[in-house]
């Protein structure tokens, strides 16, 4: 069950709005009970292909926003289940001068994303950034490295990736224990995914 409710609460608006048109759909179908064969047969079902048809749309292709050391920066459109990677080779992929660590190549991409590659330039001796640290890679002394970030919240930011597998959006930073707006504000320009 579990699973479940972690793949829906992982859909699009859109997503969740073609599940539930379909859901009605179906539960009406089942619910309703005909009061003769011909009641039956003139039933329309012809905005369930519709539905159905417009539901594979949806999931078929996502956008995403690839920045920093690539090519061809810009907007770009992805199949559902894409990584990183993907996106990357279409901007025209990393540029010399790219930190290839600073992203996660692996990592799948989710709707309305922004992927961030870092210049070395950005990356001091150690490997931490020195204009911004990336939440996805972060150890717990890099995050400790952020003004009002201690060990203990530090942990729990690690704890939060851990459980969601790694973060899509900044945002998502938010639904970690103790960290409000105001610290959000501060940390946010920080970091980056």
């Amino acid at each position: 069950m579990q699973k479940i409710i972690s793949w829906l609460a992982a859909l699009s608006l859109s997503q969740k709005v073609v599940i539930g048109a379909l859901g009605a759909a179906v539960l009406y179908l089942f619910g309703t009970s005909f009061s003769s064969q011909e009641q039956a047969n003139k039933l329309d079902l012809s905005y369930v292909a519709t539905i159905s048809s417009e539901s594979t749309a949806v999931t078929g292709e996502i956008f995403v926003h690839v920045a920093g050391e690539v090519k061809n920066p810009g907007l770009y459109a992805v199949r559902v289940g894409s990584r990183v990677e993907d996106a990357i080779e279409l901007a025209g992929g990393m540029t010399k001068s790219a930190f290839e660590q600073s992203v996660n190549l692996a990592r799948m991409v989710s709707d309305g994303e922004q992927i961030v590659v870092l210049d070395k330039s950005q990356i001091a001796s150690g490997g931490v950034a020195s204009e911004f640290i990336s939440l996805n890679n972060a150890t717990a002394e890099q995050l400790e490295s952020l003004p009002g970030v201690g060990p203990s919240l530090a942990s729990r930011i690690i704890e939060h990736r851990n459980a969601i597998g790694s973060f899509s959006d900044l945002t998502q930073l938010r639904d970690v224990t103790g960290i409000g707006e105001k610290l959000y504000a501060k940390i946010s320009v920080l970091l980056t995914l």
